[in-house]
């Protein structure tokens, strides 16, 4: 009995070690300490009906970039009418299981995932501060796109730069650094796709004038 099990025994534990060996090669430790699946980077797009709110069509569009942040650009339908909203925050894996922190909320959702084939992940929901309609969560996200916009520069100079900040203080500060002996000629809030910001009209030296963006979205409305 003993010999005959022996083959059995080998081959688990080379179904394990093999396991062990494909889920490593694609984990990335970040300065932070925490680990991303490079498998899960790029431009993911999914979509639900009725398994959050009954009778609301949900649509996503998500960039997880390399260095551990993300943003998801959301549709929604309900009624014929139609919203569209940003979530912004970081991601990270622990084992099987997806960490998704929210700037907004302060809240992290879990989920556990599996990698369906190069181009499709499934999410099954563990936690989140949310009541969905649904008890047993799924959904699965598809790749679009392995590029993100993980290298754009954000210099504050457009809309799709802007600068996260925490206070009015922090907008400021920046465009002091940015602008020397600069004169503000104002200040303006703006909506941009269901998000708040903040613009800085200054005027250098030269007589030109100059306008600074600000994602002004964790603290709006909260004080």
């Amino acid at each position: 009995m003993k010999l005959q099990n022996k083959p059995i025994v080998l081959f688990s534990i080379l179904v394990i070690l093999f396991s062990s060996c494909s889920t490593s090669k694609n984990t990335i430790t970040l300065s932070s300490g925490k680990k991303i699946d490079s498998r899960l980077i790029g431009v993911w797009k999914g979509s639900e009906n009725g398994k959050q709110i009954a009778n609301l069509t949900k649509e996503w569009e998500m960039k997880r970039n390399s260095d551990g942040t993300f943003t998801i650009n959301f549709t929604t339908i309900s009624d014929s009418i139609t919203d569209e909203f940003e979530e912004s925050g970081n991601w990270w894996i622990k084992g099987k299981k997806f960490y998704e922190y929210h700037d907004d909320s302060k809240e992290t959702d879990i989920y556990n995932y599996t990698i369906l084939n190069e181009e499709q992940v499934k999410f099954k929901m563990i936690k989140t501060d949310i009541d969905f309609a649904e008890e047993n969560y799924t959904f699965v996200d598809t790749k679009i796109s392995t590029k993100t916009n993980n290298d754009t520069k954000k210099d504050g100079l457009s809309l799709e730069t802007a600068l996260k900040v925490q206070n009015i203080k922090e907008e400021y500060e920046y465009v002091r650094s940015q602008c020397i002996n600069c004169q503000v000629l104002g200040q303006a809030l703006l909506q941009h796709k269901g998000k708040p910001y903040d613009k800085l009209t200054l005027k250098n030296g030269n007589g030109e004038e100059i306008s600074y963006y600000f994602d002004i979205s964790s603290f709006f409305g909260k004080w």
